[in-house]
């Protein structure tokens, strides 16, 4: 009778689990996003009650608060320059259609190919007809199109945005709740392997956090600097642009190369150059070995793991890989470990007796 009662509880959790996943599926990243942030702000958050002692809803409404600050403010001056962009590019069709463009002094230096490019951009680009048919053949009907599901992507991630921000409110509000909560859970599920499962992927968060996101922000203000000393347009969008790009493999090189092409477009070879060996200098050493250090010497995994982790996460889920590939390749890992170190029960001797059943 126990039996079957416990096989039905078994099945109504199984039920019950799977439902309440498909009804909040949509909202499972903001979750998942949530913790990452809980996580990355837990020290702050302690600190900051050591000095507000009980005042935990003040503390998880600060940090809630800056945490919306630090998207929302990038973001703005993005759309600001985005939209001072529009102008500037509206003034530029106009000319372009009128007058054409003229021959970069650029392109006469590109190598083994410049005759050819200057041949096509004259006969293309130079003269007003040439300009005005290039730009014809954008397509209005595929621009607005594209305009819409941009807008309603936009919407869907703002409301998504406001869902995270409400879980983490309450995330760090009730975290040692929380906490608590998971530790029995893992503890009931999986036996004393389970809190360490638990403690390994904690670690795993706080050290990508800090091999990816720290260091990724530190290169991008690195690279605004050297943007800013190089004349780039646009040095602090750039720069930002760059640390957020940073986070990701290769992501830093993708941005820079825009940084090259506008200094290119000026004219500035010798500084699209020096930018461009010091951005790749500045990306090898992170990749190799700052990063290594600070994300493989916390989760105790070796690099090629962590970047698989990494790589294979952003491939699969997008941006929230970065956090959750390394976890669940340091869980798994440790999971093998468990099982490879655990000792055979040595076969009885012959002749030796068995031993007594306990009383």
């Amino acid at each position: 009778m126990e039996s079957r009662q416990m096989a039905a509880r078994i099945a109504l959790a199984i039920i019950l689990a799977l439902a309440a996943g498909w009804i909040g599926f949509a909202f499972i990243p903001a979750v998942l996003w949530a913790g990452v942030v809980a996580v990355a702000v837990d020290p702050l958050r302690r600190k900051m009650l050591g000095r507000l002692p009980g005042h935990h809803a003040t503390v998880a409404g600060i940090l809630t608060a800056a945490v919306a600050l630090l998207v929302v403010v990038p973001l703005a001056m993005a759309l600001t320059s985005a939209l001072l962009e529009a102008r500037g590019i509206a003034a530029w069709y106009a000319a372009t259609t009128a007058n054409g463009v003229p021959v970069p002094a650029w392109l006469s230096h590109i190598p083994w190919a410049s005759e050819r490019a200057i041949v096509w951009w004259q006969t293309h680009l130079s003269t007003p007809e040439g300009a005005a048919e290039q730009l014809r053949r954008l397509n209005a009907d595929t621009i607005l199109a594209h305009t819409k599901v941009v807008g309603q992507n936009v919407m869907h991630r703002a409301v998504i945005f406001g869902f995270s921000m409400t879980t983490l409110f309450f995330l760090i509000r009730d975290r040692d709740e929380v906490v608590q909560q998971l530790r029995l859970g893992a503890t009931r599920a999986f036996g004393p392997a389970g809190e360490r499962i638990g403690g390994q992927i904690l670690a795993s968060v706080r050290g990508t956090i800090d091999g990816l996101v720290l260091v990724g922000l530190a290169q991008g203000v690195i690279m605004a600097i050297a943007y800013a000393f190089a004349g780039v347009p646009h040095p602090i969008l750039l720069g930002l642009l760059t640390g957020i790009g940073a986070m990701v493999p290769f992501g830093l090189l993708v941005v820079m190369l825009v940084a090259l092409t506008l200094l290119l477009i000026k004219g500035a070879i010798v500084a699209a150059v020096v930018i461009g060996a010091f951005g790749f200098v500045l990306n090898f050493v992170a990749d190799h070995w700052v990063r290594p250090q600070l994300i493989g010497g916390s989760t105790s995994l070796p690099f090629m793991w962590v970047l698989i982790g990494i790589v294979g996460g952003v491939e699969t889920i997008g941006l929230l890989g970065l956090f959750v590939g390394p976890a669940v390749m340091a869980a798994s890992i440790l999971v093998w470990r468990d099982f490879i170190d655990r000792q055979p029960a040595s076969p009885p001797q012959p002749g030796t007796p068995p031993a007594p059943a306990n009383p």
